[in-house]
């Protein structure tokens, strides 16, 4: 019986030993405020890192009335990179989103478990999620990441320096560590070319240092009688910088109105912009833009700026585009029975979290309930207008605006209109209601905006823009586009062709 015991104790001691490691990842707990853009974060050894991909809106943080969370678009990335081999991922969303799937590069994603996995045959440490198609996005609350615990290293490895040198300003954190159980680990400064041992330091298994001014350090591990050869890392200091900030959106054109965004990826900086390029004003909420203006702008980390930066925004004359979503003929997914669904209509899209399109031809939008979202989502310019056409004993009054949601909200008869300025747009289903056709207006799109050069307005500048130059100057020079004229001369001939070549040659 004694035996028996022992043999238990052990294998719950080996168990104990092989736990897998979970992280929680609470994208609310970040401290982020609404319309944050995010581009990477780091807890508990674990690194995750974002980005727009092509063509997309970059992922952020937004709060509304349902709570918070991380927006990911159609066509961002999301990597997770962790410190041992990763087991599962389970993602926890937020309600009123659209329904994309997420891609992996390895292991797979289970969207009815809302859990990605791995095989144990095919270990990583970092897996690269996707957000499918061109539209739409996912709203992600929480990321619970399990790891499997690493195997204990017995045999004596070098120690390793993070980071493994580099410059720096200010004063720079770092760790120097050994994967050896019971290693011990000895740093020292490298003085005039030699090894300084009066500058000794001990660590077991792992430790922290500061580093103030250029130095190059050299360390070894020991375990009993074994020691390994000295590694190196230089650390160089250099003069503070400050990142100039970021303008969203950039220069462009636009039609009723605009709120820009100013951002600095240099932590702590503090933004200032100026409507002369003299008097400033520190930056905190998005900027309203209702007529042509320049915005000159600053970043600041304690007494170091960075250079001042400029957006120009053009306004051009009202044009608005009208969306039709009618029950007759958008169908969502074609499923009507009730659930949630999406109807995309280029550049809308309209989500109904619990509700169905009738073989009658309208939809019906169910509540109140935990799954009534109805949110209106513009790709493209602000919505400034949303008609509801109602059907008698379940009309437009029994919608009213979500907590958070600008704009007027005004019904009469079986009909209702929303008047605002927003890319999305969210209601509250207090009753069911029945709409034939919801007509939604998009503000006019903006123009774009062209490379000085780009001749062809392909978005670049190379050879076919000296092709499509030479072909004006053979045929007519005056419908010649503005960036033909390269050298800035205000006419368009002969030397602009030089110039162009000129600087395709110089890059």
């Amino acid at each position: 019986m004694k035996k028996l015991f022992s043999l238990l104790f052990v294998a719950l001691l080996a168990m104990s030993a092989w736990a897998d490691t979970v992280v929680t990842v609470d994208f609310n707990a970040q401290g982020w405020e609404s319309n944050t853009l995010v581009t990477d974060l780091k807890i508990d050894g674990v690194n995750l890192t974002f980005d727009r991909g092509e063509g997309s809106t970059k992922p952020t943080y937004f709060t509304n009335t349902s709570g918070g969370a991380l927006r990911l678009y159609g066509g961002n990335t999301m990597t997770v990179s962790a410190p041992q081999n990763l087991k599962k991922i389970d993602f926890t969303f937020l309600s009123g989103e659209d329904s994309n799937n997420i891609l992996s590069d390895v292991g797979n994603y289970n969207k009815a478990n809302k859990q990605w996995t791995i095989g144990s045959s095919d270990p990583s440490t970092e897996v690269v999620f996707t957000i499918e198609g061109n539209s739409g996005h996912r709203r992600i609350e929480k990321l619970v990441i399990t790891m499997e615990d690493a195997e204990p290293v017995t045999e004596l490895v070098e120690p390793v320096f993070t980071p493994n040198g580099g410059e720096f300003s200010g004063s720079l954190a770092v760790t120097v560590s050994c994967a050896t159980d019971n290693a011990s680990i000895y740093v020292y400064k490298i003085i005039d070319g030699e090894i300084d041992y009066s500058t000794g330091q001990y660590f077991f298994e792992s430790g922290e240092f500061y580093v103030t001014e250029t130095m190059t350090y050299a360390a070894y591990a020991e375990k009993g009688d074994d020691y390994t050869d000295f590694v190196y890392a230089t650390f160089t200091k250099v003069e503070p910088t400050v990142a100039a900030p970021v303008f969203t959106p950039a220069s462009c054109n636009f039609t009723d109105r605009l709120d820009v965004t100013l951002t600095c990826v240099t932590p702590n900086a503090k933004i200032y912009y100026s409507l002369d390029n003299e008097l400033w004003n520190e930056y905190v909420d998005p900027i309203p833009v209702t007529d042509d203006i320049t915005i000159w702008a600053k970043a600041k980390v304690g007494d170091v700026e960075s250079e001042v930066v400029s957006a120009t925004y053009t306004k051009l004359p009202a044009t608005t585009v009208d969306v039709t979503f009618d029950g007759a003929v958008d169908k969502g997914d074609g499923d009507n029975t009730r659930h949630h669904f999406t109807v995309v209509k280029d550049p809308v899209t309209m989500y109904v979290g619990d509700g169905l399109v009738h073989n009658d031809g309208h939809y019906r939008i169910y509540g109140p309930n935990d799954s009534s979202a109805f949110v209106f989502t513009s790709a493209g310019a602000p919505i400034i207008k949303i008609e509801f056409n109602g059907m008698s004993g379940y009309t437009a009054s029994n919608l009213s605006k979500a907590e958070g949601n600008e704009g007027t909200w005004t019904t009469g008869g079986n009909n209702g209109t929303w008047e605002g300025y927003a890319t999305e747009v969210a209601f509250n289903v207090n009753k069911q209601c029945r709409f034939t056709t919801i007509i939604v207006t998009v503000a006019g799109q903006v123009e774009p905006e062209y490379e000085l050069g780009d001749v062809n307005h392909d978005h670049a500048v190379n050879i076919a823009d000296v092709t499509a130059l030479i072909d004006y100057l053979l045929n007519d020079a005056s419908l010649a586009p503005a960036e033909a004229n390269v050298n800035g001369d205000e006419n368009v001939n002969i030397s602009d062709v030089t110039t162009l070549i000129d600087m395709l040659l110089q890059h």
